[in-house]
């Protein structure tokens, strides 16, 4: 293949050198895929000190596709100290960017979350990184997001073609998904665009941003965009998540999703967290540090 002519700009950034946090982190602040016309696609990456090879958890963040970013969550979850958990226990941990609906429209954020586990299969020797042991873990949209990403593999239309070429040393042996939609053709959300006096932001549904204005009521792609419609006999080993009373994401979605997990004999666990609203919201926080340690369990019970 002949090169890129010296105007054609790349399409990844390069291994950067890592710094040190105030907590004695090693950190990587990485430009995983560079679009023309769009903001590079970032994510953090935090690399334990290890003479071996270390799985890997990669973070995806919510915000109903209307924002969020990788390096912050809600209060209650970052007192956890869920990075630093997660490192303790032999993980290394990202956290990614990806296009939201003001940006790009269905599939970018699905392609943007695989080109960010090609960037780390590329430099997974540089960074002591074992990306056959990947556990993905997303809250919210993100679980959405990641519950896409993981059921796609081998898909031209989700994989996409921005950031690094494709790996075949990429693996993914577990789904962690914390309140995420699952079936978008069922799904009952509190708004519906309609009350013109809450801020666009929350009027809208997360599938409006998603999915896009003229595509977000569409059966179709609702249905193309659901995660339960990609379940298979070789779907990864799931930890779902979620509250009794979510408002935003009913539990009946993590129900659905398990009912398909179980129809194509995957192993999975559902978790119901007694007067859990969306994002936790209210719980004590003993409580939430909790959930955040079955979480861990069982991205060590997968991973190692």
């Amino acid at each position: 293949m002949p090169e890129a002519p010296v105007w054609v700009p790349p399409k990844h950034g390069p291994l950067p050198d890592p710094v040190r946090t105030n907590l004695g982190l090693r950190r990587y602040d990485i430009s995983y895929s560079l679009i023309p016309g769009f903001r590079p696609l970032e994510l953090q990456l935090f690399v334990p000190e290890s003479d071996q090879p270390t799985p890997l958890i990669v973070y995806v963040h919510g915000g109903g596709y209307a924002g969020g970013t990788r390096v912050e969550g809600t209060p209650w979850f970052e007192l956890t100290n869920y990075r630093q958990k997660a490192l303790n226990r032999g993980f290394a941990f990202a956290s990614i960017d990806y296009r939201l609906g003001m940006e790009e429209s269905f599939p970018a954020a699905v392609n943007d979350a695989h080109a960010s586990l090609r960037w780390l299969a590329k430099f997974a020797d540089k960074l002591n990184l074992d990306v056959s042991k990947i556990v993905m873990w997303g809250e919210s949209a993100g679980g959405h997001l990641a519950a896409l990403t993981v059921n796609t593999f081998g898909d031209d239309f989700f994989e996409g073609n921005n950031g690094a070429e494709k790996s075949d040393a990429l693996k993914i042996v577990g789904l962690i998904d914390w309140y995420g939609a699952a079936e978008l053709t069922t799904i009952v959300r509190p708004m519906d665009g309609s009350d013109e006096s809450i801020p666009e932001a929350m009027r809208f549904p997360p599938e409006y941003f998603n999915l896009g204005p003229d595509r977000w009521k569409d059966e179709s792609w609702l249905f193309r965009a659901s995660p339960v419609s990609y379940i298979n006999s070789t779907s990864v080993q799931t930890l779902l998540v979620h509250g009794d009373i979510d408002s935003m994401v009913p539990l009946q979605q993590s129900r659905v999703f398990a009912q398909k997990l179980q129809a194509a004999g995957i192993k999975h666990e559902l978790v119901v967290i007694p007067n859990g609203e969306h994002g936790f919201m209210g719980l004590p926080q003993e409580q939430i540090d909790g959930i955040v340690a079955l979480t861990l369990d069982f991205a060590e019970k997968v991973a190692k």
